[in-house]
């Protein structure tokens, strides 16, 4: 799953959402809601986990629409 994942591109139906959604995880949640700022480490981590949920999330999706 990971060899899948470093190598994957973004669909374009999801690239919007894809960067609405890093931005909100990134800077909009840790500053406004938790009064937080992240330090570089912590946005490389938080990239790292976000890519790899949303590809889990992406393929999830792909494999639902398919058993319909």
């Amino acid at each position: 799953m990971i060899l899948n994942w470093i190598f994957w591109p973004i669909p374009r139906e999801y690239v919007r959402r894809y960067f609405i959604t890093l931005w909100l995880v990134l800077f909009f949640l840790p500053a406004l809601l938790l009064g937080v700022r992240l330090t570089m480490l912590g946005i490389f981590v938080n990239f790292l986990w976000y890519d790899i949920v949303f590809y889990g999330w992406v393929k999830f999706r792909e494999k639902l629409e398919g058993d319909q």
